[in-house]
């Protein structure tokens, strides 16, 4: 990891002041040059940045402000969406390449294609099923109904009207997957910072200049030190923040806009319950997640989640305590969960739930707004050759990752 030296400058938090400040720097020379710098370091950013890497007489940096990063640990089928959307190309080829390398005895990450099942609980939800496998079907990817008896005989504490299974859904340690996009980026002579925040980006003539920031007291410092890189490439893989990085060059303001959904996960003390594969509720019309669902991890230990809930900060992962809720005459998030839960996991108990963590994602949809597809895209048409937005990548990415590096590489950057 880089040890970054050089003037101090007071930290500023908004893009567009961040873009005038940088402004006055232009005319220093930067302090050393990559060809690509990757900014954010979630798996989405390390799969661009490993496979930019393995270029030869190539310079790649990949840029970070946080030390990790939160993921679900689902190997997604890629059914929901139409063929033609982003999330379905991705989806699909990043889990035939996700498979390829869990498969290969390189790679040691641990990994279990236990299957899903979507379950229906009355007529109309049938119905969606066998939209949803015709869908399936036009797109070759394999799924299949159960007969009652076989959904009794393999899940009996799980009530359906109707199961279609997804046998090539399955769960893998996220977290080992980006230690190894890691290793794999140093092992390329690549190169990571983490705690290292881009504050400034200016184009300047065919390159860009790159304001980088990390704190001198990680904890408690006013103060940073601050880099500038040059690079002939940038992309923007900047997660939650990836809308506030498009801001800081893009010559419109507010032409992305993120909106922030936090969701609870909660855990499951007990073992009254025996599932032992993933089940997923019928997910409401407009997308906006798959539902309430059942997930497991490599040890077996269940986990239902994720709800819904807008928020205004990135930085909201707190646990919405139940005694607000009460206050309010509301129910509570639990409340709400063991309610969505129950419908298909009668023998579920409420007390037996308890609140294990939040994760917050990424949404270019509003509340109550239709389906919107990832955006990745070359800023051309706004004179940024070598500026490249990734906007609004949520679920399936961690599915998708190792697509859409080959997808930033490969078809976008090809022979750049």
């Amino acid at each position: 990891m880089y040890t970054f030296s050089g003037h101090l400058l007071p930290f500023i938090s908004n893009p567009r002041q961040n873009a005038r400040y940088f402004s006055t720097l232009l005319k220093k020379l930067p302090e050393f040059s990559v060809d690509y710098l990757v900014i954010g370091g979630g798996v989405v950013g390390l799969a661009i940045a490993n496979r930019l890497s393995c270029r030869n007489h190539r310079k790649t940096l990949l840029v970070e402000k946080n030390a990790s990063s939160r993921n679900s640990e689902i190997i997604h089928a890629g059914i929901y969406y139409s063929g033609d959307s982003l999330k379905t190309r991705l989806c699909i080829r990043g889990k035939e390449l996700l498979y390829s390398l869990l498969s290969s005895s390189s790679s040691h990450i641990p990994y279990r294609r236990v299957g899903k099942w979507i379950v229906s609980e009355d007529e109309s939800q049938t119905e969606y099923l066998h939209t949803l496998k015709k869908n399936a079907d036009l797109l070759g990817v394999e799924t299949y109904f159960l007969a009652k008896h076989e959904q009794e005989r393999q899940e009996p504490d799980v009530r359906a009207d109707e199961v279609l299974v997804s046998p090539t859904t399955g769960i893998f340690d996220s977290h080992a997957y980006m230690r190894w996009l890691e290793t794999k980026i140093r092992e390329q002579d690549g190169d990571l910072a983490l705690h290292s925040q881009v504050v400034g980006i200016e184009k300047d003539y065919n390159e860009y200049k790159v304001e980088i920031a990390t704190s001198t007291d990680q904890i408690s410092s006013p103060l940073t030190t601050s880099i500038i890189i040059s690079a002939r490439i940038v992309i923007n893989a900047a997660g939650l923040h990836a809308d506030k990085i498009a801001e800081m060059i893009l010559p419109t303001p507010s032409i992305y806009k993120i909106y922030y959904v936090k969701g609870h996960y909660y855990g499951y003390r007990g073992r009254d319950i025996n599932v032992n594969r993933l089940i997923y509720p019928v997910p409401p019309k407009n997308l906006v997640n798959l539902g309430t669902h059942l997930t497991l991890d490599l040890a077996g230990k269940i986990r239902f989640g994720p709800d819904v809930q807008y928020v205004d900060s990135p930085y909201d992962y707190d646990i919405v305590d139940e005694d607000d809720s009460k206050e309010n005459k509301s129910p509570s998030v639990k409340e709400q969960l063991y309610r969505s839960i129950n419908s298909y996991l009668p023998k579920i108990r409420e007390d037996a739930l308890y609140a294990d963590y939040t994760g917050i994602r990424p949404k270019l949809q509003a509340p109550g707004e239709s389906f919107r597809d990832f955006i990745i895209q070359e800023e051309t048409k706004y004179g940024l050759e070598g500026f490249i937005n990734l906007i609004g990548i949520e679920s399936p990415g961690l599915t998708s990752s190792l697509a859409i590096g080959e997808m930033v590489a490969d078809e976008i950057l090809a022979d750049r």
